[in-house]
């Protein structure tokens, strides 16, 4: 067995082919473990925290096969009746429009009164509709008193069997878990004889871990009566089709969603009809868009908001910002024609997986060339992609795409790191056969790898954390303080913060007058979640040091220092810049502009340190930070949100 193994590693090839087969096998069952572990976690009922990012990527994968298959037309009898801001009509139509068309009128003041929502529902029923949903909550009296409410009452009643109305619950947090907060219309609005859970559904919906929203649940459990409530979807459907029942054998269903659909300027049109609100009180648009009704007839309408003043918009496959009602109606369309979205990974997981693997191996072992060795496995999961690709599209399958093709990756870095160390050793021993035959330094020269100092210096794109900090009313120190005093304070300060920056893996990258600039990221990078966690630390360091300084500095007679710190992260180019006689490694770029912005801000939010929400996303986690709201930025369109940093958690 000995000598076997002796032959088995005697040269390179053989050791090649054990190393990488052996990296292949553990990498592959390593990939399995981690694809399959939420499985047995839930199984298990263990709360452990598993990992996330073979997930996160195979949803990412679902949302890009929505993309590439473009629009798909939905189920024609939904369609959406939307509170919109062009149904404000006190900003839409000039006083005169208001006083020439009275109707118009019961919409001049939001809220409105619930009466307009029972003329709506009177209107939609005797044009014809078959069901209306209202994606809205009634759990407050009107403002306009009870006469309102019961107007809505007795619209509902004469409604009965037609109309859903929505219903919502949050958790709270309680000692020792959760608790859900449910709320339903008051009873002022249910008619007399009618069970809430009857007449109402609920409008919740369950996002995924990547916070989008791909699935319905038909049903939730009410802990405080202990009973099932329908959700709105499923509740529509099953009203209008009875053998829609068997969506309530799903725990979760997965939408499919219709998806944008392009229109010839470039632009995309939604993909269910879309009516204002307004128009059903507008008598024009009554009989020209809505051609009296007509649009109604034999449909499901659904009424609720389509923009987001109330908050009721949620990241699909589609876009970031869907409507709720528009997603209900996906759910609707979704259900009636039984065209779910399946997922298959169960069976085809470690077969592909496996495949993947193998063909990694295969590659780094029996491929020479090394853009070859790279195109193979990136042909297999461009194919694989195709598959996953044809069988969303046409057979509303779901194919595992994330774990087969990650697998490659780690195969491929282990494999290719041992074949370079390998390569370097023989280089070694042939650089010291060259030594024999050549001098030292001719040797150095044959063999020195030329470039790298440049290829670092050069400039290039990169993802960083990028941090500013400033010293208030520093001018005023200057005008009414010993200026020598001050420049000996000044440079203490900065040795105690570049010394901070400098142990948490910044770049110190200058000092502009009393500010400081440092990023994360560059030249060297452990991720951006780690960037940002290094540069929040960093900032919360500083302030401590700052505090442990004052009694120092007072001792000396030296004035105190109060500094902000702004931190931002995203794309800059950084690199070497400057002239042919002085240069520095430096960033450039609106990442950059931004953060400096950010910690101007400090002075107007009375804080001392500020962080982006593209910083607030990567280290929520792991610290304690409050929303202090969306600020404009100077020099920057649109606004942006900040957090104050209060300690790491």
């Amino acid at each position: 067995m000995r000598q076997w193994l002796q032959n088995l590693w005697s040269t390179r090839a053989r050791r090649d082919r054990m190393v990488v087969a052996a990296g292949g096998l553990f990498w592959s069952l390593l990939v399995i473990l981690l694809a399959v572990w939420p499985a047995i976690e839930a199984r298990m009922h263990w709360n452990v925290a598993s990992v996330e990012f073979l997930t996160r990527w195979e949803l990412t994968s679902v949302d890009a096969r929505f993309a590439w298959r473009g629009w798909r037309p939905p189920l024609p009898e939904v369609v959406i009746v939307g509170i919109d801001d062009e149904s404000f009509v006190a900003d839409t139509f000039s006083p005169e429009d208001l006083k020439a068309n009275p109707d118009l009128q019961i919409l001049n003041t939001w809220p409105w009164p619930r009466r307009a929502h029972g003329l709506v529902l009177h209107k939609l029923l005797d044009a014809g509709a078959k069901m209306v949903g209202f994606d809205l909550l009634f759990s407050t009296p009107s403002k306009y008193g009870p006469d309102d409410d019961r107007a809505w009452r007795d619209a509902l009643a004469r409604a009965a069997g037609r109309v859903v109305i929505g219903a919502n619950f949050v958790n709270e947090e309680i000692e020792g878990g959760l608790r859900q907060k449910w709320m339903f219309p008051i009873p002022e609005v249910i008619p007399d004889g009618v069970d809430q859970t009857n007449l109402c559904a609920a409008v919740n919906f369950s996002a995924d871990m990547d916070g989008v929203v791909r699935r319905m649940t038909p049903s939730w459990w009410m802990d405080h009566s202990q009973q099932w409530l329908s959700t709105v979807s499923a509740r529509i459907a099953n009203m209008v089709d009875p053998r829609t029942t068997w969506v309530y054998q799903q725990s979760a269903l997965t939408i499919n969603f219709p998806s944008l659909k392009p229109r010839g300027d470039g632009k995309f049109d939604r993909p269910f009809p879309r009516y204002p609100y307004y128009q059903l009180f507008y008598g024009k648009a009554w009989k020209q868009s809505l051609k009296n009704g007509a649009v109604f007839k034999d449909k499901i309408v659904l009424v609720g908001p389509t923009q987001n003043f109330l908050h009721d918009v949620h990241a699909t496959p589609n876009e970031k910002d869907t409507p709720g009602v528009e997603i209900h109606a996906a759910a609707i369309s979704t259900v009636m024609r039984h065209n779910e979205l399946r997922e298959e990974s169960g069976i085809l997981l470690i077969p592909l997986i496996l495949i993947f693997a193998g063909v990694t191996v295969l590659s780094l072992l029996y491929v020479r060339h090394p853009l070859l060795k790279l195109a193979l496995p990136l042909v297999n999961a461009m194919v694989h992609a195709v598959v996953c690709y044809i069988a969303f599209a046409h057979f509303q399958l779901i194919f595992p795409f994330a774990a087969p093709v990650a697998v490659m990756i780690p195969i491929a870095v282990t494999g290719t790191a041992w074949q370079l160390l390998t390569e370097q050793l023989e280089k070694r021993r042939a650089r010291q056969a060259l030594e024999r035959q050549v001098s030292k330094e001719v040797a150095d020269e044959l063999m020195k790898e030329f470039g790298a100092l440049e290829l670092l210096l050069a400039p290039q794109e990169r993802h960083l954390v990028v941090f500013f900090s400033d010293i208030r009313k520093f001018t005023t120190l200057v005008e009414t303080s010993d200026r020598i005093r001050l420049i000996t304070q000044l440079n203490e300060y900065f040795t105690a913060m570049s010394a901070i920056v400098t142990r948490h893996g910044g770049t110190l990258d200058k000092f502009i007058g009393d500010a400081i600039m440092a990023f994360w990221g560059a030249p060297t990078s452990r991720g951006p979640a780690d960037d940002a966690l290094r540069a929040v630390s960093a900032a919360l360091e500083m302030r401590e040091k700052l505090a442990a300084l004052h009694p120092e500095w007072k001792a000396k007679g030296y004035p105190e220092f109060r500094i902000g710190i702004g931190i931002h992260a995203g794309e800059a180019l950084v690199g070497e810049v400057g002239s042919a006689q002085r240069s520095e490694y430096t960033a450039i770029g609106d990442a950059v502009n931004t953060a400096s912005r950010i910690e101007g801000i400090n002075k107007e939010t009375g804080t001392d340190l500020l962080i982006s929400e593209a910083v607030y996303s990567l280290v929520k986690d792991r610290v304690r930070a409050h929303s202090m709201g969306e600020y404009a930025l100077r020099g920057r369109t649109g606004k942006v949100t900040l957090y104050r940093v209060d300690s790491l958690s």
